[in-house]
């Protein structure tokens, strides 16, 4: 397993409030990872979370609401960090960094190390399933002797995209660099509703008429489903250990991702 052993400091944007926001990830005594703002310090895995606002959002008991962990849980996830740290933002917000999880997966392997201890990982019991009212998207999940991912979406302009991730694909390599996407017509409505005033042409992959564009042009012809690989990473970290399973999803997003993590929590048995 990987260990924190720096500190590391990350100041930027929030991707949806356009605020100035600074995340500090440090070396904690703790068998858990543990999440702190304004004061209050839970574990992870005990916060409920929100997918339902073009992000994934955890919140405290009083309320406080961290929006958009994904990005930085899936770093942490692709790296194998599960326990020892703790996280404390300021802003409300993760800094939206490059769109992706590059910079953090750096800032991870470069204050890191790799322990003798084998990271603990958890077996499903049974095939579980999460879907959209009308059945459209969903997120399955089946018993596996490896952790796999098998993402397929559909969007306009752009049509279907699908990746198969497991358990020997280089994260940094492969995943980590996807940024995140909007639909241009949709960004107006967006901002209205107080979200994506972080993002840039720098940090996201913005799709129209002409396809997907970007700042320095796509890096995987398929980045779009990559990013959603990612974003499926980082929110079941919220089970709070690993797990070894097989995970289709068909459209998903944020809330699905979020639903399934919620209901793994109580299906799963040490591996």
């Amino acid at each position: 397993m990987r260990r924190l052993k720096e500190r590391i400091e990350l100041r930027g944007i929030g991707l949806h409030s356009g605020k100035e926001c600074k995340l500090t990830i440090e070396p904690y005594e703790t068998s858990t990872v543990i999440l702190s703002a304004e004061g209050e310090e839970y574990p992870l895995r005990e916060l409920s979370a929100d997918g339902t606002k073009r992000g994934s959002d955890y919140i405290f008991p009083s309320g406080e609401r961290i929006r958009t962990c994904e990005h930085i849980f899936s770093a942490l996830a692709g790296l194998g960090i599960y326990s020892g740290i703790r996280m404390t933002v300021d802003g409300g917000e993760m800094p939206a960094l490059d769109g992706c999880a590059l910079k953090i997966s750096s800032e991870i392997l470069r204050k890191s190390y790799e322990d003798d201890e084998p990271l603990r990982v958890c077996d499903i019991l049974k095939p579980l399933m999460v879907k959209s009212e009308d059945g459209k998207r969903f997120v399955c999940v089946y018993p596996s002797e490896e952790f796999r991912i098998t993402y397929t979406v559909e969007y306009p302009y752009i049509g279907v995209q699908a990746y198969d991730y497991t358990a020997g694909t280089d994260y940094v390599k492969e995943i980590a660099p996807a940024r995140t996407f909007a639909l241009k017509r949709d960004i107006e409505n967006l901002r209205s509703n107080g979200m994506a005033l972080g993002g840039t042409i720098e940090n996201a992959i913005i799709i129209d008429e002409g396809g997907a564009e970007a700042y320095g042009g796509l890096r995987f012809e398929d980045e779009i489903v990559r990013h959603k690989v990612l974003d499926m990473m980082g929110d079941i970290y919220s089970i709070g250990e690993p797990i070894r399973a097989h995970i289709i999803c068909m459209r998903g997003g944020h809330e699905l991702h979020l639903r399934l993590a919620e209901k793994l929590k109580g299906e799963l048995i040490d591996g």
